[in-house]
């Protein structure tokens, strides 16, 4: 695991008591596995939904997840009224995601007043044979709650 700085514990329970309303997670049975300043991982087992007939994790789960990470790795960047929004999303998947657990890891290289840039990495392991599987960079845009 990269060295990640702690978060206020009101920062982190914030971050995840609101994963903990995230439904397309819950259906997913994703669990935050870790978290820090600009750092979030989140892992999904697979299942009848994430999964394509061929037992290899669905494009659309590796994106979903993809997106929830890079947007909880911006919420976590202490700033008042937290809420973010994807304004753009560039993923290149670079292998094929068969394995016992889908896991995200998101790391903030820009947060900024409005717009918040995170790679995410995402890979399978199975044991402790861990595959790359795809990368993302993801701008976030903060916005007030309406």
């Amino acid at each position: 695991m990269p060295n990640i700085e702690p978060l206020a514990p009101e920062i982190e329970q914030r971050v995840r008591d609101s994963f903990g309303r995230q439904k397309m997670m819950a259906l997913y049975g994703a669990t935050m596995t870790g978290i820090g300043k600009g750092y979030v991982e989140i892992s999904m087992p697979p299942s009848d939904i994430a999964l394509r007939p061929s037992g290899i994790f669905h494009g659309s789960a590796i994106a979903g997840l993809t997106d929830v990470v890079a947007g909880y790795c911006a919420a976590t960047i202490p700033v008042e009224d937290p809420y973010f929004v994807t304004v753009e999303f560039k993923i290149n998947f670079l292998n094929q995601a068969k394995g016992d657990m889908l896991v995200g890891q998101g790391r903030s290289i820009k947060a900024g007043a409005t717009l918040t840039i995170v790679q995410t990495d995402i890979y399978t392991r199975t044991g402790e044979r861990e595959t790359h599987v795809a990368t993302a960079l993801v701008t976030m845009m903060k916005i007030n709650k309406r």
